[in-house]
């Protein structure tokens, strides 16, 4: 019996045609046991979805989840999209901002941005509420991982606590021991889940003195197989938004999703049309 595998794909995409990003992979199979891929890799999306197509190609997975940092459903010509509206307050009161995605963004959502390539070479924005089938392709967001996972660090006002600093692009605000917290906190999780490849590469990141932007990514990146990692394991997570208007995916947090149910209610939206708690489940790995 050919043996049972999900390749697992952490993309922190760079949103534009000419700018770069950072994808890593695992093989997860269904004793719960990873083979890693390599480390985080420098990529467009044109080099991303090569990678992807080689991945599949020399390991034929019988599915693929890739878990992307980049909006996949934007409809709106302006503003934000209801998701982001939803999870702003719960960033913002961390001291961090969500950016709008809208497709006056013409270099990154108008008609002709590579993400919807990439997206329409692997079926579309997937819905994590729906089995899993061949490739699938879920928005998610690192920022809000680090909130549900409570990789917060402490404030002395009022509010008791603050996203990390740990972007090395916005110089007058980056902090380096932001930066150490971060990669120690995601090294640590994958070295439960037996990555010690990247885990070391999380180590050696972390105890850089000038991290640059492409490390950032690399972080970004492996944040985001965290999250496919969840899926697959399978641990509770939560759908933030609609397949309709967009969503974010990411692990579930209790004090998260109290914010958000709030939130919810302050901008007149019935949660459970917003947030959608779930844990999913692969068929192909079941019985």
């Amino acid at each position: 019996m050919p043996k049972v595998t999900t390749l697992l794909v952490g993309f922190d995409s760079a949103w534009t045609p000419k700018n770069e990003g950072s994808i890593v992979a695992v093989l997860g199979t269904r004793d719960g046991t990873f083979t890693e891929l390599g480390r985080p890799a420098m990529v467009s999306f044109t080099l991303a979805e090569q990678l992807i197509l080689g991945w599949q190609a020399e390991h034929s997975p019988s599915a693929t989840i890739v878990l992307l940092d980049q909006p996949t459903i934007v409809k709106n010509a302006k503003g934000q999209r209801p998701v982001e509206n939803i999870v702003a307050s719960s960033v913002g009161r961390r001291l961090g901002g969500v950016q709008p995605s809208n497709t006056g963004r013409t270099n990154m959502f108008g008609t002709n941005a590579p993400v919807w390539h990439f997206l329409d070479r692997f079926g579309g924005p997937a819905s994590p509420l729906a089995p899993l089938t061949d490739t699938q392709v879920f928005e998610t967001y690192p920022v809000l991982t680090l909130i549900a996972l409570n990789w917060t660090l402490p404030r002395d006002t009022q509010c008791k606590d603050r996203l990390p600093k740990y972007n090395p692009a916005r110089t007058k605000s980056f902090l380096l021991d932001d930066w150490k917290y971060v990669c120690e906190n995601t090294s640590r999780a994958l070295a439960e889940r037996g990555l010690a490849e990247l885990s070391a590469w999380l180590d050696t990141a972390g105890r850089k003195s000038f991290p640059n932007k492409h490390d950032q990514d690399g972080v970004d990146a492996c944040i985001c197989l965290l999250v496919a990692l969840y899926m697959i394991e399978p641990k509770e997570c939560v759908m933030i938004g609609t397949q309709d208007a967009g969503y974010m995916v990411v692990p579930y947090g209790a004090e998260l999703c109290t914010e958000l149910e709030s939130r919810c209610h302050q901008t007149g939206r019935r949660p459970a049309e917003w947030l959608h708690p779930f844990i999913y489940r692969n068929p192909m790995l079941s019985d």
